[in-house]
């Protein structure tokens, strides 16, 4: 067998002629199991093609004496990227029935093997990304990986028998935090995990944060459009221009502060309000006043700071505001 075109993953699959068995083509057999009919084409820089099998652990084997049929497809390579209207023959043993024959569209998508130097050159590369977590910093890079995830932290922890690594990951707003999270994390992490580590996936601890404003509205601004503006920017929702709510869920990760003057600089920013005070700054359920006398609200390393203003969750943080002047 001959291959004329190079591809990252040939097309081709293979049916044993006695019980008409389909065997699928795959990168390698390191992930089939015991009996998946599964294979490998191994291309040389001559263009020739081997199939490679499994050994009965790794991908089935094959029984003694099956013989196989191949389908599969060659191409030329950048040859056959041919132009549009270029194609007005056809060469065949029979041609009855067609009239014409034209190609409206270019052709697309035709790569040449690589070549012997072209994989010296690249492969260094290819290299340079990691795709092994032996530190507590790679399995959250590579927890990161998930498009789920806004944010991970890992911690090694011996639990008796063995470390574990519990990756602590923060997901995006398109996810309920509260919920179990997507059983393909595990699963992603899984190949990279380091014999010896087992491996857990946590959520982050929230913490609810409560927080009391007093705005003076400015004399001829109402002091309900300038209430509403502020509560619909002091939210944790998208706003209708699409910017998000300062308390957005997405706006917080891991141990990530919360300034005051970040709050008044927001609350500044609303058209009508003359004035601000902020007179409750702390941890929900805390009476601590050093939060509200050094101007930033601190969080550990696995916290992530939460406030909904939310009467159906009212553990889940709290925005008390009182606006005054105005008309």
């Amino acid at each position: 067998m001959r291959w004329d075109i190079g591809s990252a993953l040939p097309q081709i699959h293979l049916e044993s002629d006695a019980a008409k068995d389909r065997w699928t083509v795959h990168r390698d057999l390191l992930g089939s199991g015991a009996t998946a009919r599964d294979f490998v084409v191994e291309i040389e820089t001559d263009s020739t093609a081997q199939l490679r099998f499994g050994d009965g652990v790794s991908g089935m084997r094959p029984v003694t004496g099956t013989q196989f049929t191949a389908f599969y497809r060659v191409g030329n390579g950048t040859r056959g990227n041919v132009g549009a209207d270029s194609i007005a023959h056809v060469a065949a043993s029979v041609v009855a029935g067609i009239d014409h024959v034209r190609n409206p569209l270019p052709a697309i998508g035709g790569v040449d093997l690589e070549t012997a130097e072209d994989v010296r050159r690249f492969a260094p590369v290819a290299f340079r990304t990691q795709e092994r977590a032996v530190t507590a910093e790679d399995y959250a890079t590579m927890a990161e990986r998930h498009p789920q995830i806004q944010q991970a932290a890992a911690t090694f922890r011996w639990t008796g028998s063995w470390r574990t690594v519990f990756v602590t990951v923060d997901p995006f707003t398109s996810k309920n935090p509260d919920a179990p999270f997507d059983p393909e994390l595990p699963v992603q992490l899984e190949r990279y995990r380091m014999a010896g580590h087992d491996l857990e996936i946590d959520t982050p601890r929230f913490i609810p944060v409560e927080i009391a404003m007093q705005v003076c509205a400015k004399r001829d601004y109402f002091r309900a459009d300038v209430k509403r503006a502020l509560l619909e920017l002091f939210s944790s929702r998208v706003l209708p221009d699409g910017r998000r709510g300062v308390f957005h869920a997405d706006n917080f990760t891991f141990g990530q502060p919360i300034y005051l003057s970040v709050l008044y600089a927001a609350a500044y920013s609303v058209e009508g309000v003359d004035s601000v005070k902020i007179t409750v700054f702390r941890r929900q359920g805390t009476p601590d006043p050093k939060p509200l006398a050094t101007g930033v609200l601190t969080f550990g390393r696995l916290e992530i700071a939460r406030l909904e203003n939310s009467a159906s969750f009212p553990d889940h943080g709290v925005f008390r505001l009182d606006v005054s002047g105005g008309k």
